[in-house]
């Protein structure tokens, strides 16, 4: 486990765009606080084709690799996962930190067979930008996650909920994928509609790409990453739902949205919120 802090004077990143407009996509947009990119995504550095035949092929199996590059100049951090080797996972997390636009990448740490998560807090001033960084290598995505928090907040030593876990890369997570993130803490337990408790999918593109997935706990809280490779960035944040009412906050990105939505027996969501309206299917009915 590590942590680290470091201050630079630099203008407020361009954020990642988002490439597709349906409900409950929460696209990544200017924070005036926090901005912190993340580069875990294939198609930073490889055709859709070559990310979809990647997905197709990756097996599952002991001893691969995580690795994660960041930078001092610029708040940005790029990661890999699932890869065969530590040469090769360092390659992918540099060229994923290159391909955000910083020029200084280098190699924070390389594991093999664990977890790697990074949180961070950046605080904008008149004199500069600080970032505080925290992070920690451990068996398992939740308790690397808690771990990596508890760095950055002890060197944070203030308004500790700035910090926020920003990547948590598994070396099992298929490397064609972003990474998930754990749940986050701060939700309200009965703030969500039972019916909205598990997790969801819905297909992207026409014709489909691949899919997003997104999971909600019955303590209020919700995780969403891609696996269409459209370049929606992992968020995790609070949800409140009821009454056909819904209002949601990442907490890793700035992202706010509210609306409506319908449940459809058996398993199908109509949802409409300020980016449009999208259907979601369940595909399983607990959020275990």
């Amino acid at each position: 486990m590590m942590a680290q802090i470091f201050a630079t004077k630099t203008a407020r990143l361009t954020a990642i765009p988002l490439s597709a407009t349906l409900i409950l996509a929460c696209g990544l947009a200017p924070a005036q606080s926090t901005d912190f990119q993340i580069g875990d995504a294939c198609q930073l550095t490889q055709t859709v084709q070559a990310c979809q035949n990647l997905a197709k092929s990756f097996k599952y199996s002991t001893g691969l690799w995580v690795s994660i590059a960041t930078s001092s100049a610029k708040q940005i951090a790029g990661v890999s996962h699932g890869q065969p080797t530590q040469s090769a996972a360092e390659q992918a997390a540099l060229a994923n930190c290159k391909a955000l636009g910083a020029t200084d990448c280098k190699i924070n740490e390389s594991v093999q067979n664990s977890c790697k998560a990074i949180a961070a807090s950046v605080t904008n001033s008149s004199e500069g930008t600080a970032t505080v960084t925290g992070f920690s290598t451990l068996s398992n995505r939740d308790a690397a996650a808690a771990d990596a928090l508890d760095q950055c907040r002890q060197l944070l030593g203030r308004d500790m909920r700035a910090c926020v876990i920003r990547a948590v890369p598994c070396a099992t997570d298929n490397p064609a994928y972003p990474s998930r993130l754990p749940q986050p803490a701060g939700g309200q337990p009965g703030s969500v509609d039972p019916i909205l408790v598990g997790t969801w999918q819905i297909d992207i593109g026409n014709p489909s790409t691949g899919r997003w997935l997104w999971q909600v706990t019955a303590n209020g809280t919700y995780e969403l990453h891609s696996e269409a490779f459209d370049g929606t960035p992992t968020n995790a944040g609070t949800l409140s739902a009821s009454n056909g009412h819904y209002t949601l906050h990442a907490t890793n990105i700035s992202w706010d949205d509210s609306g409506t939505y319908a449940f459809q027996p058996p398993a199908t969501l109509v949802a409409t919120g300020k980016l449009g309206t999208g259907t979601w299917h369940k595909i399983a009915q607990d959020d275990e």
